[in-house]
């Protein structure tokens, strides 16, 4: 009889079961936050979505509160892989900058359970547990920090005009994305997402691009930066603060 071949499989690690356990229970604790708020729900809540036992989630994370702790931290980094990474790809300066806009507002017609499940839980920060309210304002320090990277990698790259301000920007532009998520969370039938997506992408090139970029790209290439927001007859800012429109 030939010899038989050794098997290519194998059994999972502890710990990519433990990474699994884990995944599954903060999928799960995103949907029922996202439905329910964090005050009234239980581990057997979380435990029953997540189709695992009672104890698994005590066991994994502890308490309640490291639970949320891991959701919150979780919650950016998902935005990073899930809805940035693929739309922005190798893209830097003001066109990853427009990818990242274009990610999340598009995200708001379906919003996902870890989306719904942080406004839900910036909504309720004043009576959350002090380390879930600094928690929280971390996640917030990120975000802004993320897209202030790429605002200065912009300005580097001659893509965003050298005289804006960084910090300020990057605070007006997490605080539009927030507010339109706001808004869309509480009454989707109230917005139309996908005209706000185009009108708020068509804002920040106007806010933002430099004069060599609008050069560099054109008409056409703006067209395809923003989706198609950027007319040639859009206005933009001249280097000296003055405006004028594309075409001319």
């Amino acid at each position: 009889m030939p010899a038989r071949m050794p098997s290519q499989r194998r059994g999972r690690t502890q710990a990519e079961r433990r990474a699994t356990s884990e995944r599954r229970l903060l999928d799960a604790t995103a949907r029922v936050i996202a439905r329910r708020g964090t005050t009234n729900v239980s581990f057997a809540d979380i435990a029953q979505v997540a189709g695992c036992s009672h104890g698994l989630p005590g066991y994994i994370f502890g308490s309640k509160t490291d639970l949320l702790l891991a959701l919150i931290n979780d919650t950016l980094d998902r935005f990073r892989t899930d809805l940035v990474a693929p739309a922005v790809g190798d893209a830097r300066g003001l066109h990853a900058l427009l990818g990242m806009q274009r990610a999340f507002l598009d995200s708001l017609v379906r919003p996902l359970p870890y989306t719904r499940a942080i406004y839900v839980m910036m909504s309720e920060t004043p009576a959350l547990a002090p380390e879930l309210q600094a928690a929280v304002r971390a996640h917030q320090e990120n975000a802004r920090r993320m897209t202030r990277d790429v605002m200065v990698e912009g300005i580097e790259l001659g893509h965003i005009r050298p005289d804006i301000d960084p910090d300020a920007q990057a605070a007006l532009w997490f605080g539009t994305m927030r507010g339109v998520g706001q808004q869309v969370l509480l009454d989707p039938d109230a917005i139309d997402v996908p005209a706000v997506t185009e009108q708020a992408i068509a804002a920040m090139t106007r806010t933002l691009a430099s004069e060599g970029w609008w050069e560099a790209t054109g008409a056409a290439g703006a067209e395809d930066a923003t989706g198609g927001a950027v007319r040639p007859q859009a206005v933009r800012p001249e280097a000296n603060g003055g405006t004028h429109r594309a075409d001319r």
